[in-house]
């Protein structure tokens, strides 16, 4: 059975044998069965690793070393100690934002989800191993006293674009990995701060509860200018009370104001990590939680210190099948995996050593060349397992709204490729993909593609329904130019009236003539011959409507296709041409292609 993850904020020093025993009484059949059958393979995978460094040559070993060495190397002399990085990450969000809603939740423990999973839960349900990702039922064993409330994707989507409003004016690029985490590069406006700021703060007292933040007990609102109101919700006596906040102009200033204006805006708090770059930020936001901020100096030396004993398992991207696998070769911390990094070649892909050593260096997650982009958004949902095509249908039709609705916020246009993720009642999981001939944009797009991908599933028992977008088209990636797009665009420039050109003479082209080789017309043309090319064409297209025999194709020279057309007939001398290309030029011969092809001089002559 796999054992309870403690590495949540609030969750440490629990008592994780007698949660995970828990766990285990109120774990269906199918779900053991199912963790039974990923264990088997995860202690597949360890064996091997085990057998292929027990086995492994000395000449295997060393080639290891100085591949990993020469690697090393190369990511060292890419470090950037440059960036300021932030990583902010919202407390608790979906329940932070019903505890501000009721007032009555902010002292019991709480979770937002229902019977079949958690979203997430407060701090207070934390300290009883109640976490996000578990099944409700279960949470319940673990803390009989836990509320459960329903969750409200539509509130937390539109507080979450208030927030990332603010997060846009220190970074016009920021990064919102999810309704509740941003990632913000505050290089460029930390170099151009250079004057303290200034804020005003309102905080609430009185006897009504239901306002957000509170001027905290043990601080003396005597001092500070207040006013009294009835509030509008309880209708009892509501103080707002007023005062000035300093903010200097350093990274962790800024940040702090940053956090401070977050929850004046929302009544919500945030907790950052400050650091060189993004990995080792996101890593800082979890180390004072909640309604704090770590900061991590740019610095190679205590970088290396920092990570030193840092466990595994806080690193984004290593789960619980990385961390088994690292753990089969004694590595339980960072700094064990920077001194064992010559083993990484033994018992890995080349991807996933080069992943492990940027971990152990501290270095971004991806080389600084590559896209640092999104390369997808998701949207799934979990319910009680269910066969019901109808219900599938309600659950993907909302789904495929809430992807819509993230990608238009996102910066995105569409994407490529759309992936349908299904969780069966086996716990087993399905993913579906589809690459239309065209971007999908729109939310008909969607559904269509997605639901045609679920059609192909039908009967089968389903807990959990997903859609992905990748192969993601951004906003500002211009699109390619067809030869129809220039046509339009020389339209456009050529006025329609006299009247166009007094309106606006500085935007007309210079006008010039040219005779048409096929009617004799002349053609204002500008400087433009494609507008010339157009009236050639549109003038054959009549003559052969009218019956006139015109040439099979313009504009190209007799010898150079009778030189073609020789090759193609002698291609019998070539033994090397393929049978399928002997076949297309036999078909083309026969299909009258080697037809003398005549120039608009010729036809010029022959006409007159």
């Amino acid at each position: 059975m796999l054992t309870f993850n403690d590495n949540k904020a609030g969750m440490s020093g629990l008592d994780k044998e007698k949660i995970t025993k828990v766990i285990e009484e109120n774990t269906s059949a199918s779900y053991s069965e199912f963790s039974k059958k990923q264990q088997s393979r995860i202690e597949e995978k360890v064996l091997e690793i085990k057998n292929r460094m027990t086995t492994a040559t000395k000449e295997e070993r060393q080639g290891a070393e100085h591949l990993m060495k020469n690697l090393e190397i190369k990511l060292e002399s890419q470090r950037d100690l440059s960036r300021d990085c932030v990583c902010i990450d919202m407390d608790a969000y979906f329940a932070a934002v019903e505890m501000r809603d009721d007032p009555k939740l902010r002292t019991v423990p709480m979770a937002v989800g229902s019977a079949a999973m958690l979203s997430t839960s407060n701090y207070l349900a934390r300290r009883f191993g109640v976490r996000a990702g578990m099944p409700g039922f279960i949470s319940k064993k673990l803390c009989p006293n836990l509320t459960l409330v329903p969750g409200n994707y539509t509130k937390y989507s539109k507080i979450s674009r208030q927030f990332s409003e603010i997060f846009a004016e220190y970074d016009g690029d920021v990064g919102m990995m999810s309704l509740d985490e941003a990632y913000i590069d505050l290089t460029d406006y930390v170099a151009a701060r250079t004057e303290k700021r200034i804020l005003k703060r309102h905080r609430y007292g009185g006897d009504c509860p239901c306002w957000l933040p509170r001027v905290p007990d043990s601080e003396s609102s005597e001092s500070l200018d207040s006013e009294e109101s009835e509030c509008p919700k309880c209708s009892k006596t509501r103080k707002i009370y007023y005062d000035d906040v300093e903010f200097g102009i350093g990274r962790e200033e800024i940040v702090r104001e940053i956090r401070f204006r977050v929850e004046q805006k929302t009544g919500l708090t945030c907790s950052a990590g400050i650091a060189a770059n993004f990995m080792l930020a996101k890593i800082c936001s979890d180390f004072n939680k909640p309604n704090g901020q770590y900061v991590l100096d740019n610095d190679r030396e205590k970088i290396l210190e920092f990570l030193r004993d840092l466990p595994i398992r806080k690193v984004g991207g290593i789960g619980r099948v990385s961390e088994a696998h690292l753990q089969s070769m004694d590595i339980r911390t960072v700094g064990d995996m920077l001194q064992k990094t010559s083993l990484f070649p033994l018992c890995f892909s080349p991807l996933t050593q080069e992943s492990f050593l940027r971990t152990a260096l501290g270095l971004p997650g991806r080389p600084s060349s590559s896209d640092p982009r999104r390369k997808s958004i998701s949207v799934e949902r979990t319910f009680q397992p269910t066969a019901d095509f109808k219900i599938l249908l309600l659950e993907h039709s909302e789904i495929c709204r809430m992807l819509e609705e993230d990608i238009r916020k996102s910066g995105v246009t569409g994407g490529k490729t759309i992936t349908l993720k299904l969780k069966l009642s086996s716990f087993d999981v399905l993913t579906r993909s589809l690459t239309p001939s065209e971007v999908v944009t729109t939310l008909e797009d969607i559904q269509k593609f997605s639901l045609e991908l679920l059609e192909k599933e039908r009967g089968k028992e389903i807990r959990l329904l997903g859609v992905r977008l990748s192969q993601l088209v951004f906003e500002e990636e211009k699109k390619s130019k067809t030869i129809q797009d220039f046509w339009n665009d020389a339209k456009l420039k050529i006025p329609n009236s006299a009247e166009d050109v007094t309106s606006s003479p500085d935007d007309v082209i210079e006008m010039e003539t040219r005779k048409c080789p096929i009617c004799g017309d002349d053609v204002e043309t500008g400087r433009l011959l494609e507008i010339l090319n157009r009236h050639v064409d549109e003038c054959i297209l009549k003559m052969s409507q009218e019956d006139v025999e015109t040439p099979d194709l313009i504009c190209i020279s007799v010898e150079k296709t009778e030189k073609k057309i020789s090759k193609n007939l002698n291609f019998s001398k070539n033994s090397n041409l393929a049978p399928t290309k002997k076949r297309k030029i036999q078909e083309r011969n026969r299909m009258g292609t080697t037809k003398k092809v005549a120039t608009i001089d010729s036809f010029w002559k022959k006409k007159n």
